[in-house]
């Protein structure tokens, strides 16, 4: 007897979808007050907010630009690749000059509040039992210069 199994299930392939285009990162919030998070281990989560993505969803890559440039917060432009495991866990993993994907071992996880649905999604991280929940409005389908 044999069986077929798919990684991607109906709500993955959905979301994969829904994310093509240019988003904005509108607000990192925190389930806790007064707490500083690192982003990629880099620099503040806060350095994300009004920054914009683009997702590719055909070859599952993409970049994100950090717009508002201060002294805690560098001016960006941060390839990666992206992809929605059988759990429906999206994965990002950052990619550097010349790094090819799949030899990228590292990435971060989030969990979809809410899938992509055209116009918004809602991802969240945990870092030591703290909740960031980053909300993300479409701009576009397309990519934005």
């Amino acid at each position: 007897m044999f069986f077929l199994y798919s990684c991607n299930s109906s709500m993955d392939v959905t979301a994969q979808k829904g994310l093509i285009g240019t988003w904005t990162l509108d607000n990192v919030t925190y389930s806790e007050s007064a707490v500083k998070v690192k982003a990629f281990d880099e620099y503040d989560a806060q350095c994300l907010k009004n920054s914009t993505w683009f997702f590719v969803a055909n070859n599952n890559t993409g970049t994100f630009t950090l717009n508002n440039p201060t002294a805690n917060c560098p001016a960006v432009t941060q390839n990666f690749t992206w992809y929605i495991d059988p759990q429906g866990m999206f994965i990002l993993k950052r990619l550097n000059e010349g790094d090819k994907a799949r030899k990228v071992d590292v990435g971060t996880v989030y969990q979809f509040i809410s899938n992509p649905n055209g116009e918004t999604f809602v991802l969240a991280q945990i870092i030591s039992g703290l909740q960031i929940t980053y909300h993300f409005t479409k701009i576009s389908n397309k990519k934005i210069q």
